[in-house]
């Protein structure tokens, strides 16, 4: 996986219009892990790492844009559901049925 760096961070946080309090919440981090990514005092990896890709793929698409506007927005399980189902869709499609 490639790496996240400090600007890119802040540029999606900043697109989704999040504070860092706020997208701590949403990353299942506290807002001092944010503070530290965007400062390029630690970097994000492993699950955090692959959320931030999909939400910096995701963060001007339309539908995506419609999410963040739903009040269950706030909850991080809503928001990973989001980002995740149309992986998971499309991984259906393309699995052959016995």
């Amino acid at each position: 996986m490639a790496s996240m760096t400090p600007a890119r961070v802040r540029k999606i946080r900043k697109a989704l219009e999040f504070s860092q309090e706020d997208f701590a919440h949403i990353l299942w981090v506290t807002w001092t892990t944010v503070n530290r990514w965007e400062s390029g005092a630690a970097a994000p990896h492993s699950l955090h790492l692959r959320i931030l890709q999909l939400l910096e793929q995701r963060m001007d698409t339309r539908s995506f844009r419609a999410t963040l506007r739903d009040p269950r927005a706030g909850d991080p399980m809503f928001l990973l559901y989001q980002l995740l189902e149309p992986l998971y869709g499309e991984l259906v499609s393309r699995t052959p049925r016995r």
